[in-house]
């Protein structure tokens, strides 16, 4: 599975180093001159907090814009009685969604994803990496993870069940309850240019947003709420 463009390995490259660095240097705003200009020239911060049924969260996301490439980075902290859970999501998408590479942090393990097309236009491919285990690679059926709400319903074509938490701990809230809270938020309204993540794409469009739903499910997963960030399309 080669990518094609150095740019988006920029953009990948990138977003691990973001991932690492320190979260003030994360949410800086770019100044201009900075050598990675032509990234961050389309960058901009959101920070929100809010209170799920398993603690108050707290969430900061960056976005960037190059062209047809784009990508979201989201530092969380989730605190609970007796608990302080650190959580990361980021997500890197080529040429429109093309080709889609994603990394989930928490409880010091990951998991990394990539989603792309196949030469079957209703079969997308998934490969999963957990921590640094042998990647594992799936045929997914687009219509029906569609159709799926909750992520314990993932199958391939094969009925094999992914792995997307290997030794993470992940807190138990899921997409619609992150919707539910920060949803009409006004500050997130901002950052994703007036348009409002809905999951409900219409049934012409629905194949096309599969990438967007796959990676919502992901258990810790807080990209639901910011697909739309960096000008991506309406989930």
């Amino acid at each position: 599975m080669g990518f094609k463009r150095r740019g988006f390995l920029k953009v990948v490259t990138t977003g691990l180093a973001l991932g690492c660095a320190d979260f003030d240097g994360v949410l800086a705003r770019p100044t201009e001159g900075t050598p990675d200009s032509e990234l961050l020239a389309g960058s901009g911060t959101v920070h929100l907090e809010g209170k799920l049924k398993s603690g108050t969260i707290t969430l900061n996301a960056q976005d960037f814009l190059d062209r047809a490439d784009r990508s979201v980075v989201v530092h969380g902290r989730l605190v609970s009685s007796g608990s302080d859970s650190a959580l990361y999501s980021a997500m890197f998408s080529y040429q429109n969604d093309l080709s889609v590479f994603a990394l989930f942090q928490d409880g010091g393990h990951s998991t990394t994803i990539v989603l792309s097309d196949t030469d079957e236009a209703k079969i997308g491919r998934l490969v999963v990496w957990n921590d640094h285990d042998a990647p594992l690679i799936y045929s997914i059926d687009k219509s029906k993870i569609m159709g799926i709400q909750d992520p314990k319903d993932i199958r391939d074509i094969n009925g094999k069940i992914p792995d997307l938490a290997g030794n993470r701990k992940p807190p138990g809230f899921t997409w619609q309850e992150l919707e539910n809270i920060f949803g009409s938020d006004p500050a997130l309204l901002a950052f994703m240019r007036g348009r409002k993540t809905t999951h409900h794409p219409p049934p012409s469009t629905a194949e096309r947003e599969w990438s967007c739903r796959f990676l919502s499910m992901v258990p810790g997963s807080t990209l639901s709420l910011f697909w739309l960030g960096g000008g991506g399309g309406q989930p």
